[in-house]
């Protein structure tokens, strides 16, 4: 056999293996690639969970916002009425309201909902509590309504329940504002009555406590933070809350100069 024909055959015929350090260096490698295999997927995996969970949390926390909304937008149940009940405050509202074709005299409930923060915790809850009105006697002329001191229903509305925060302060749960009109006082730091436009300072709970503070809410607030539930969202650390916030007026009419300028007032 020639020279050159062995040299051919060598590398066929040839025994020789991986060394120890060869088999080490590939068993390292595989390890290598099959952690950051198992870390990519463990790290989708959160993720999907955390946008599942925001995108819950969100669909939850605005229906329950919507609900509200719509109760508050059936507060006026007859022209000229006074929708919120003295002793409102920023975190609780008491209102009245009703919706559909019957009576409105013989069926209009009164909605409490308060905001609860457990003690020593971090998060609260909304609750809502209704009164059934009392039907006033037959020839009576309305609205006047009565209510019992014990409420018919109470639910759990939300939990996870923060309060928002604006320029590093609380935001109240609630906040209600008034439109001015001819004859009131001069608000501080005016120089005229502004007519005809909401007043940006909301007012106090103080006057909420009386009828003719809440004869003069014509807007309601409600603005809230929501986490989902759970130690490991407690501090809000694997994503941001949802914030939300939505307003209603109760106005049946423009505002304007003239006395009407009270909620659920049918003309100007």
């Amino acid at each position: 056999m020639s020279p050159r024909q062995t040299s051919l055959r060598s590398p066929l015929t040839s025994e020789r293996g991986f060394t120890l350090i060869e088999l080490l260096v590939a068993i390292s490698m595989g390890i290598v690639i099959s952690l950051a295999a198992f870390s990519f997927l463990g790290f989708a995996t959160s993720d999907v969970s955390r946008i599942n969970e925001r995108v819950h949390i969100d669909q939850t926390a605005r229906v329950t916002m919507e609900n509200i909304m719509l109760q508050l937008h059936s507060a006026c149940v007859t022209p000229s009425v006074v929708p919120v009940i003295p002793g409102s405050t920023s975190e609780s509202i008491k209102f009245i309201s009703e919706a559909g074709t019957g009576s409105a005299l013989s069926s209009v409930h009164e909605h409490e909902i308060t905001y609860e923060a457990a003690k020593g915790a971090t998060k609260g809850k909304l609750v809502e509590k209704t009164y059934l009105n009392t039907p006033p006697p037959t020839g009576k002329e309305a609205p006047e309504y009565s209510f019992p001191k014990t409420y018919s229903t109470s639910k759990k509305l939300l939990t996870g329940i923060v309060q928002s925060e604006s320029g590093g302060k609380k935001v109240p749960i609630f906040q209600y504002y008034r439109y001015y009109q001819t004859g009131d006082t001069i608000p501080t730091g005016h120089k005229t009555i502004p007519y005809g436009e909401l007043y940006p300072k909301s007012l106090s709970e103080t006057e909420l406590k009386t009828e003719e503070g809440v004869e003069k809410v014509v807007k309601v607030t409600m603005s809230f933070t929501l986490a989902t539930e759970g130690a490991e969202i407690a501090t809000f650390n694997r994503d941001r809350p949802v914030p939300l916030e939505d307003s209603v007026v109760f106005r049946l009419a423009p505002a304007a100069e003239s006395s009407s300028n009270l909620p659920c007032s049918p003309s100007t």
